[in-house]
């Protein structure tokens, strides 16, 4: 693999993931003080559904909920990232050639 296309495959695989990362918690920050909007309430709904109202009181269990779901959308846009940057790295690498 060219160095141009590691390079841009490495800022798009970052790029990716910061700006998931950062869409996730801007949409919190938004929606948190809306009716049952945020994260926290959305994960506390769903524990709450799925494992009984005993563990949706556990904040502990909310949080690492909150985390996963958090780090699944940073890792999907790392991954669109580094394909977005694998594509112009190789756009670059072949007019470069020409």
């Amino acid at each position: 693999m060219k160095p141009v296309v590691k390079t841009t495959l490495l800022a798009g695989a970052i790029f990716g993931m910061v700006l998931g990362v950062s869409v996730a918690l801007s949409i919190d920050f938004m929606m948190s003080g809306a009716s049952e909007g945020g994260w926290h309430e959305s994960v506390k709904h769903d524990v709450s559904l799925f494992f009984g109202t005993d563990w949706a009181e556990r904040n502990w269990f909310i949080y690492s909920g909150i985390v996963v779901i958090v780090l699944g959308i940073g890792v999907i846009g790392g991954i669109i990232g580094a394909a977005f940057g694998f594509i112009v790295g190789k756009f670059f690498s072949i007019m470069s050639n020409s």
